[in-house]
């Protein structure tokens, strides 16, 4: 099965030390194909923070991981709930934790490219760019047999040659249309009335389960399941938002300024 998204321009505004940008306009104009598996050629990569959708659905997706600690009690609540969601790994940790890759592949949940190691890529000279992309999705193809289609970028912070890097691999660079802020140390009632209260159709939800400790993280995400089902919500992979997905009614390409 070919999944498609919309080759896109992408504008970069000034970077901002949150996020790593301060504006990001993308549009569509023919189809580019994000399957890692079937694509021939490098070609321009998207730049995605939410998918525009009509069926009650939304990704959840986590950073930093696989953790020892966080990760199975992320899959075990997401099995309880019929979830799936997207690990965004580094491949310095799926180095030390393979065997807990292989468990999220094994759950029919989704790995993406973190990179190898949670430096910031812009700025860096290319070839060190490529190697952050190339080695972490090679380690994850060597664990599950399968290339991720999705790259998230540390911190989000994007430049040319990373977007470039990941055309190259044929990875959609994935930012966010939600961020709990875990990381914060917020508490798990926090990082639940975040994710609910602006929760809507092909939102993508940040969180971690790497990186620190993660016990709130995991906490909330049992409410947030819970509140997710009761409000008509499933939670997906980011594939499987994507192969559901339906331009939005009325839209009209943008133009360059």
């Amino acid at each position: 099965m070919v999944l498609t998204l919309h080759r896109g321009w992408v504008a970069l505004g000034a970077l901002s030390a949150g996020l790593g940008f301060a504006a990001l306009v993308f549009w569509a104009s023919a189809p580019l194909d994000i399957s890692a598996r079937v694509a021939p050629a490098a070609a321009p990569a998207a730049v995605i923070s939410s998918i525009p959708t009509q069926a009650r659905e939304v990704a959840l997706t986590f950073d930093d991981g696989p953790s020892p600690q966080a990760t199975p009690a992320i899959l075990h609540l997401l099995d309880q709930y019929g979830a799936k969601a997207t690990f965004f790994v580094l491949g310095s940790e799926a180095e030390h934790f393979p065997a807990i890759v292989e468990m999220i592949h094994r759950d029919g949940d989704e790995l993406g490219n973190h990179a190898m190691t949670h430096r910031s890529l812009a700025g860096m000279r290319p070839s060190r760019v490529a190697y952050e992309l190339s080695s972490t999705a090679g380690l994850i193809q060597e664990l599950t047999g399968t290339r991720p289609l999705f790259f998230r970028p540390p911190y989000g912070n994007l430049s040319p040659v990373v977007i470039s890097a990941a055309a190259n691999l044929h990875e959609t660079v994935t930012l966010w249309t939600i961020d709990t802020r875990d990381w914060t140390g917020r508490s798990a009632a926090s990082i639940t009335t975040t994710v609910l209260s602006d929760i809507r159709p092909g939102a993508i939800v940040l969180m971690h389960d790497g990186g620190g400790p993660r016990g709130r993280t995991v906490k909330a995400l049992r409410s947030i399941l819970a509140g997710l089902r009761a409000r008509g919500y499933r939670a997906v992979t980011l594939e499987t938002l994507v192969h559901d997905s339906t331009p939005e009614k009325g839209a009209t390409p943008a133009t360059q300024g």
